[in-house]
């Protein structure tokens, strides 16, 4: 709705986006911050295994009204996320590159080089009478 103020509408206010809320000028969820930080750098940033620092984050700000009360679960908390878990493993995929594939090189090889041949819409050389027919033979 908007009001009419000398002339001009006035927006009415509306709240900020879930995700947005005040800062912490006080600091005083500062210490389980850093402590998450710290956790994430130990853990090769492996947030599976912080998420109990990161639930009692978001408790604290509920706490000092610094964000709207909710349930740890619409925010995606379970109640194992109690304790510090031991980090994911990631194994790292060999790749192309990784094997000796090279770009350019070995772009193009085909399935089988007897009957491979450049695809084209007209085959000239069966239009003009000369050359072989590359057509694979049909299997009974």
């Amino acid at each position: 709705m908007t009001e009419v103020s000398m002339g001009r509408r006035i927006m009415a206010g509306r709240p900020p986006d879930k995700g947005s809320f005040p800062l912490d000028h006080f600091g005083e969820c500062t210490a389980l911050k850093e402590e998450y930080m710290r956790c994430l750098r130990d853990n090769s940033f492996d947030n599976m295994s912080c998420r109990y620092l990161s639930k009692q984050y978001l408790e604290c700000r509920m706490d000092k009204n610094l964000m709207r009360h909710e349930p740890m679960s619409s925010l995606g908390f379970t109640d194992s996320d109690e304790a510090h878990k031991a980090p994911r493993k990631r194994g790292k995929e060999k790749t192309k590159e990784s094997t000796g594939w090279v770009v350019g090189v070995d772009g193009i090889q085909p399935d089988r080089q007897s009957n491979w041949r450049r695809p084209t819409l007209i085959n000239v050389a069966r239009l003009f009478g000369g050359g072989e027919d590359h057509t694979p033979p049909k299997s009974a």
